[in-house]
């Protein structure tokens, strides 16, 4: 990827939906997941503590579709139980270790329902990025978000992100007003999800930053279209400063600590 094949850089419009804290917001991807189990409140806590932005975590829905954070569709790689999530109510979860996999120091971590995840955020005052995975799409689990995120006030520093870009569309007839965002994990979606977000001053683009450092030309395409971008997962400051070049402030990282001091440092005249 020679530098050289890198556009000028590109800035999309402001977009009063998504304002940003500063030139770039550091958004931590399953909370500070480098020092803290993901998707857990320890994670969240410290992403916050650390200065993070804004926090992204993922969701899933129990069998009485109560949507809780967590990765994948079953329990067997981030906690001390197996099978799928899908097949146990909440009541099913109590008493589940979902932080003894990453260190002893966070023995006894619950696996945290989305509102308790919402009252962290709702404390201190970042952004959400709520990514809704494929198995948590079921229309009721996905009213219920809504009316968790409402009910806790953060509708308007909620993005709702998701593969499922069905879901999108039913969270929007949930929440007409709602913020979302059209995740591209593979080059042949981002035309249709640049497409889909243009003309809408509520919706991003999310990409995986390897697609935007390998294709540049795809942040042009969306600044051209008026459609403000996001990427993850972005560990590397050289990789953060290639992107924010691009025209891509929101940068989704394990790596708190580090892309709070590149981004002071910027604020400091030293980027």
């Amino acid at each position: 990827m020679p530098s050289n094949s890198d556009p000028a850089p590109v800035t999309p419009g402001p977009s009063t939906a998504f304002p940003l804290a500063g030139v770039v917001e550091v958004v931590a991807h399953r909370g500070y997941s480098a020092r803290a189990p993901e998707n857990t409140l320890s994670a969240l806590r410290l992403a916050i503590d650390a200065g993070a932005d804004a926090v992204e975590f993922d969701l899933h829905a129990t069998a009485d579709a109560v949507p809780v954070l967590l990765h994948d569709a079953t329990l067997d790689r981030t906690t001390d139980a197996t099978g799928r999530l899908a097949d146990r109510p909440l009541e099913a979860l109590r008493g589940v270790d979902a932080g003894r996999w990453f260190s002893e120091d966070f023995t006894g971590e619950p696996v945290p329902t989305l509102e308790a995840a919402l009252a962290e955020a709702a404390l201190s005052g970042v952004r959400v990025y709520a990514e809704v995975k494929r198995s948590g799409v079921a229309p009721e689990a996905l009213v219920r978000t809504v009316e968790l995120v409402v009910a806790a006030g953060l509708l308007s520093r909620t993005v709702f992100i998701s593969m499922e870009w069905a879901a999108l569309e039913a969270l929007r007839a949930a929440a007409p007003e709602a913020l979302i965002g059209y995740i591209v994990e593979r080059p042949r979606r981002a035309e249709e999800a640049i497409e889909r977000a243009g003309g809408d001053s509520r919706a991003l683009v999310d990409f995986d930053a390897r697609i935007l450092l390998a294709r540049p030309h795809w942040a042009e395409r969306a600044a051209s279209a008026g459609v403000p971008l996001a990427t993850w997962t972005v560990d590397r400051v050289d990789r953060a400063e290639r992107l924010l070049g691009l025209g891509v402030p929101p940068i989704t990282t394990n790596e708190v600590g580090a892309m709070v001091a590149w981004k002071r440092s910027l604020a400091d005249g030293g980027g």
